[in-house]
């Protein structure tokens, strides 16, 4: 069978309480043919074939062995069903509208152009994530996670990246969104060869996006619609970078990924920026 939209989760150890009750009403509210597929990265505490199977009997669950990073496990889950979009979703997200899958559907099949569309996202909390962006300078990571945060600089920076100067309400054109929920055709994602797996965790989505517009795709964020994202910032430092960079496995991996981005995108390559939002 192929579906319209196949939801792909990854998940290791742990998913929102009502993550997958708002994917269960989402699914049967729509008019819409479409599977859910959950890729578990070996949890050693979740049981997620259980868990997941509770909710969406119909679900398609691979249990891995181990983590294999994000990018890596989307790509494998998007192997085990044929779909017209893929809708990657993190598993701290709820659906709050029941009409999501057919709205963004619907605005990729109205626009066949468009590389990527993400929705306006929110905490719990209902506060605001700037979740589309510019592309990085290369000194990003430097300004986000140093002093360098505090200083005018660190914060001008900081305005023109999460894009500040513009109304987070406005359906417009970006460089990237982040990969915690965003469609895209899967025609699209299988002529870039998916996700670029060497990016164990972070920068996988900024990667896919600029391969996006290589193909002159846009990249759309589409506030019309509108999901919440609990956005843990596993790599977030507390009580000093140095330290955290040894007992944080996710602040190394961030590294790890802003450094592979540079060496592909800007020491090997004399490509531009395909945008100019």
């Amino acid at each position: 069978m192929t579906y319209d939209i196949a939801i792909i989760t990854v998940s290791y150890d742990k998913i929102v309480e009502e993550c997958l009750p708002s994917i269960a009403r989402a699914m049967a509210a729509s008019p819409l043919k479409i599977a859910f597929v959950l890729v578990d990265n070996g949890s050693p505490n979740l049981r997620a074939h259980e868990f997941v199977k509770a909710h969406i009997p119909n679900a398609i669950v691979i249990l891995r062995d181990k983590n294999y990073g994000f990018g890596n496990s989307c790509n494998r889950g998007t192997e085990e069903v044929d779909a017209e979009h893929y809708f990657f979703l993190n598993p701290d997200t709820v659906l709050v509208d029941e009409s999501i899958l057919d709205r963004l559907h619907a605005f990729m099949r109205e626009r066949p152009w468009t590389g990527i569309v993400a929705p306006r996202i929110h905490y719990l909390t209902g506060e605001l994530q700037e979740t589309h962006r510019r592309f990085p300078a290369w000194y990003m990571p430097i300004v986000q996670r140093t002093w360098l945060a505090e200083t005018k600089f660190g914060r001008a920076y900081a305005d023109t990246f999460l894009m500040r100067e513009r109304v987070l309400k406005e359906r417009r054109l970006v460089d990237w969104v982040q990969g915690s929920a965003m469609m895209m055709s899967s025609t699209l994602f299988e002529e870039l060869g998916g996700f670029d797996d060497q990016f164990w965790m972070y920068f996988e989505d900024i990667d896919l996006c600029r391969r996006v517009w290589e193909r002159h795709r846009p990249v759309y964020y589409y506030p019309d619609v509108v999901l919440h994202h609990v956005y843990g910032k596993g790599s977030a430092t507390t009580g000093g970078y140095f330290k955290n960079f040894f007992t944080n496995r996710q602040l190394r991996a961030h590294i790890s990924s802003w450094i592979r981005y540079e060496l592909k995108w800007r020491l090997f390559s004399e490509k531009a920026i395909m945008t100019k939002t």
